[in-house]
């Protein structure tokens, strides 16, 4: 679940291991997207997850219709719909929940009309592509190589 925690100047916004998992396996599958299916095995032990934890997160984004698996020796794991077709907003949706940053209870009396900007500020940088976010992770790669 996204939560705000109050921090030094301002909030910080708490995104599950659940939900850094799942968005991390799902850019790999974009990164893969006309390759073919991924394994399990090959995305955890690349990213650190623990592979069983990284199964159960794959069968509620399958569930969701993100992704489909493959039997078999090269099966595995791959999108389900184009990358450029999958927001950030609606993985994490499914992940995490719905995306608050004050409970609809507290949300009422003067200050409504700035929590209702608030939560609007947030979903909408959120709101990116699984193709946005390949394509920002491969130019951030890119600006990284340096020649002697």
């Amino acid at each position: 679940m996204v939560e705000p925690r109050p921090a030094r100047g301002g909030f910080v916004f708490t995104i599950s291991a659940k939900g850094i998992y799942g968005l991390t396996a799902v850019v790999e599958l974009a990164m893969s997207h006309k390759s073919g299916p991924v394994q399990i095995r090959d995305i955890a032990t690349a990213h650190g997850i623990p592979q069983h934890y990284l199964e159960q997160i794959l069968v509620v984004l399958k569930k969701a219709g993100f992704v489909e698996s493959f039997r078999g020796a090269q099966g595995g794991y791959a999108l389900a719909r184009e990358p450029r077709s999958i927001s950030v907003l609606e993985l994490l949706a499914v992940l995490e929940g719905r995306l608050e940053i004050v409970p609809d209870d507290k949300k009422g009396g003067a200050l409504s009309f700035f929590w209702s900007e608030i939560e609007t500020t947030v979903a909408g940088a959120i709101d990116r592509t699984l193709d946005d976010l390949v394509q920002e992770k491969i130019r951030n790669e890119q600006s990284f190589v340096y020649t002697i």
